[in-house]
């Protein structure tokens, strides 16, 4: 569970540094192999996705799929922190609503 939760920080790291590379985009050969956010981001995301596969491989699919969920909510506040995106009301009801809802799942996972 812990390796599936380092992964949502992982992947929300990843996708920011995605959004930070594209700003500088270029199609140029030399472009792309100096593009460091963009190249680290897509490092990352590999990275992610390999660890994925090594937690999902042992764990409760039911119990660890819905961290994955957590993703959206880094992301989300990484925006606000990082891209000075502005937060809106609609935006927070969805972080809330993840955060209880993966809560909710994973009490509902505990063996009595």
């Amino acid at each position: 569970m812990l390796l599936v939760f380092a992964c949502t920080v992982l992947g929300a790291a990843a996708q920011l540094l995605m959004k930070v590379g594209m700003a500088h985009f270029s199609p140029q050969p030399t472009a792309l192999l100096t593009n460091y956010p963009l190249i680290a981001g897509y490092a990352l995301y590999g990275m992610n996705t390999l660890m994925l596969v090594l937690a999902l491989r042992d764990g409760e699919l039911s119990m660890l799929y819905p961290i994955i969920a957590l993703t959206y909510v880094w992301v989300t506040l990484l925006s606000y922190a990082v891209l000075a995106e502005k937060p809106n009301i609609w935006k927070n009801v969805g972080i809330a609503t993840i955060v209880v809802g993966v809560a909710v799942l994973g009490r509902g996972g505990r063996k009595s």
